[in-house]
């Protein structure tokens, strides 16, 4: 009885530990954008635009290893520091596009005939994922830096990549529609 009670309170505290870290990221994720100090992309284009090896790269050990090899303090705290603001940066414009790229999917549903639902409630999912891995990363970057972090960006990275697919997809499919409902010319 004793056992399967205190089981059951620190399965609890794990769930509203969890939900409390949930929440606080997905409220650094929605602030994200209006913190940025550096221009974001103009275009949903230019994010997808963004090389693909620019993630790994700001997450990756490779760097940090050859830098403090140096031995040189100095060098050691400029680099996380910079590092630290480039990873920031980046999640920052990952969030604000996929907002942006969400508030135009939901400008197009609008005037869609033809919407799946479980197309939409997975698009949906897949949205609320992001903008929670979004604030993870952002509370995580923040706490510990980016070093550590590659496997969760790269993941992030790839998520956002497909649901800017998905809106370009429906937006692209979209146009032959209205073309027809406007008539001959």
């Amino acid at each position: 009885m004793i056992g399967l009670s205190s089981a059951s309170l620190i399965g609890s505290l794990l769930l509203l530990l969890l939900l409390l870290l949930g929440a606080r990221g997905i409220s650094a994720a929605r602030g994200l954008a209006a913190k940025s100090d550096l221009p974001l992309c103009d275009d949903v284009a230019d994010f997808v635009t963004c090389p693909q090896e620019f993630v790994p790269r700001i997450f990756s050990r490779v760097d940090w290893e050859f830098v403090s090899q140096t031995k040189s303090p100095k060098l050691a705290k400029l680099f996380r520091r910079e590092r630290k603001a480039v990873a920031l940066l980046w999640v920052r414009q990952t969030s604000a596009t996929i907002q942006r790229v969400m508030k135009e999917h939901a400008v197009a549903v609008r005037g869609s005939q033809d919407l799946e639902f479980t197309t939409e409630v997975k698009l949906a999912l897949r949205y609320a994922e992001l903008m929670l891995l979004c604030g993870a990363l952002f509370l995580a970057i923040q706490s510990a830096g980016p070093l550590w972090l590659s496997g969760l960006a790269l993941y992030a990275d790839s998520l956002s990549r497909s649901i800017t697919e998905a809106q370009q997809t429906f937006a692209a499919a979209a146009i032959p529609r209205e073309i027809q409902t406007l008539g001959p010319v």
